[in-house]
């Protein structure tokens, strides 16, 4: 067990310097969307995220899961991306993609090739500004 403990604090010592060496930048962008940039230049990868400050704490009264509901509706596609093509396209981008919705706020995220940054920023602006959801409420509505 001690040799476990030892073992597990040598682990731990060696991760903190590349840690420390990670850049934060943060800015605010004119629409009022607040940008955290963490570099870690260890793999050429990134993982790019959206939190929207809206959760389950949100929702009216007597309504639960709305926050939740809508996490899912807007993977089903906007006015340029089809019904799930956007998890299709950051997988065949060799990526991955989900989300998660809490109390405070609902995140979405991508984990792709550094390269395909542009990409993912492309798609989740699309998705803010033009997510198709009439056909999918109105089904749910029914």
């Amino acid at each position: 067990m001690l040799r476990l403990a030892a073992f597990l604090s040598a682990l731990f010592a060696l991760a903190l310097p590349a840690a420390a060496r990670d850049e934060v930048t943060t800015f605010s962008l004119d629409n009022g969307m607040d940008v955290v940039v963490i570099e870690d230049h260890r793999a050429p990868v990134v993982v790019h995220m959206v939190w929207y400050r809206a959760g389950s704490a949100d929702e009216p009264v007597g309504a639960s899961g709305v926050a939740h509901f809508l996490e899912h509706l807007l993977f089903k596609g906007t006015d340029t991306l089809g019904p799930d093509e956007f998890s299709r396209t950051v997988a065949r981008n060799g990526g991955s993609d989900n989300a998660f919705t809490s109390y405070d706020y609902t995140a979405y995220f991508q984990r792709v090739a550094a390269d395909r940054l542009d990409l993912m920023m492309e798609m989740e602006a699309d998705r803010m500004r033009d997510v198709a959801l009439e056909e999918w409420l109105a089904a749910a509505s029914r």
